[in-house]
């Protein structure tokens, strides 16, 4: 008689292993020294501790691991103008210290930049998806395609001349071109429409981008 057919450890890219899971599952269950393996960039295997092969292996022994953080209010660039006239009311800092410096200082190189590290603050603290609003952000998508979060980016309205488009008509070409480019071409990237604030935006630039935002098909 033959012997009996070794079953092979299942193979995956990437295997987390050894760490306490926090499932975040609708019961929350935990796992302790739970393995994690991550195939064609989907998690496929959640369970206890057992044989696997990987590309990579990353010990969590002694570590929680926890689905990513998503933070939802974020305008990456900001991140250039930290520490500048804090703990002003909401409209003077505004409308004196922050309205004049984007003025001045938004461009298409220092929204990327900016992106880029905020992004990689993000990513050291536990974040992975985010819902970004500002301008030129054609630039912010470019970044998280390099970094490979996953985010919500959406082209600015307002009810004023903005770093990348002095007139309201062309904020609204603008953010369908940047709709056209990312809505299908980058599966990590969800493009959107982000209108600045009640007080920066008449009620009706507000109904227009709703009704701007459904023809586009992404409301």
């Amino acid at each position: 008689m033959g012997s009996e057919p070794t079953m092979q450890p299942a193979t995956f890219d990437i295997v987390i292993s050894g760490g306490t899971l926090l499932t975040m599952s609708a019961k929350m269950e935990i796992i302790e020294n739970a393995v994690i393996g991550v195939k064609d960039d989907r998690i496929t295997l959640v369970d206890k501790s057992r044989p696997v092969q990987a590309g990579k292996i990353i010990d969590a022994t002694g570590c929680l691991v926890l689905p990513g953080l998503v933070n939802t209010h974020t305008h990456l660039p900001m991140v250039c103008f930290r520490g500048m006239a804090d703990d002003l009311p909401l409209m003077d800092w505004l409308t004196n210290h922050i309205f004049p410096a984007e003025a001045r200082f938004v461009n298409k190189k220092m929204v990327y930049d900016g992106a880029m590290l905020a992004m990689a603050e993000m990513i050291l603290s536990g974040t992975t998806t985010f819902c970004d609003g500002y301008f030129f952000e054609n630039q912010i998508a470019e970044a998280v395609q390099a970094c490979g979060m996953r985010a919500v980016v959406s082209q600015g309205f307002a009810d004023f001349a903005t770093p990348d488009n002095p007139k309201y008509e062309k904020m609204m070409a603008a953010a369908q071109r940047f709709v056209a480019r990312w809505i299908s071409s980058a599966p990590m990237i969800t493009p959107v429409f982000f209108c600045h604030s009640p007080y920066t935006c008449s009620p009706q630039t507000l109904v227009n981008v709703k009704a701007a935002a459904r023809e586009n098909g992404i409301l």
